[in-house]
């Protein structure tokens, strides 16, 4: 069995759709676990998922914050 390296741009769409695709197949190993989420990777999924709180003000948030 052959090892091949090859250098994919994960800040573009289509290299993140490629890593997804391959990672399903089960031909990437190693770093992809690994690999931290960006904070803006997790800022955008916490949108996503509806994790957001909203405040009508400042004082507002705080409140909510420190309760």
């Amino acid at each position: 069995m052959a090892n091949y390296a090859i250098h994919i741009n994960e800040r573009t769409q289509a290299g993140q759709s490629l890593v997804l695709y391959l990672n399903s197949l089960g031909v990437i190993t190693g770093r992809l676990e690994q690999r931290r989420r960006k904070g803006i990777d997790a800022a955008l999924e916490d949108v996503r998922m509806g994790r957001v709180h909203k405040a009508e003000s400042v004082d507002d948030m705080f409140r909510q914050i420190l309760g």
